[in-house]
């Protein structure tokens, strides 16, 4: 049986940026406005997800509040800061 995704969504500057973490694969997609971002398979997804949620879920069983860090972690390494507005 599948299990359903962990999805969050962020709005920044305007743009609706979403993530989504899916248990039995271990998949991570982060999906814009135009589609898929970037997307990561174990171990990366868990390495992305560990490295800005800390040791709490070592990545594996990520909730709602760790895929927001991811989304403003990987929108801040591939634009920098340049005052962006994360809501």
């Amino acid at each position: 049986m599948l299990s359903r995704p962990v999805r969050t969504s962020r709005d920044i500057d305007g743009v609706s940026m979403s993530a989504e973490f899916h248990r039995d694969t271990g998949r991570l997609r982060i999906i814009g406005e135009g589609g898929v971002i970037a997307e990561w398979f174990p171990p990366h997804s868990w390495f992305v997800i560990a490295s800005v949620a800390g040791y709490s879920t070592w990545g594996t069983r990520p909730n709602e509040k760790d895929l927001a860090m991811v989304i403003q972690d990987f929108v801040l390494q591939r634009d920098g800061a340049r005052g962006l507005v994360f809501r």
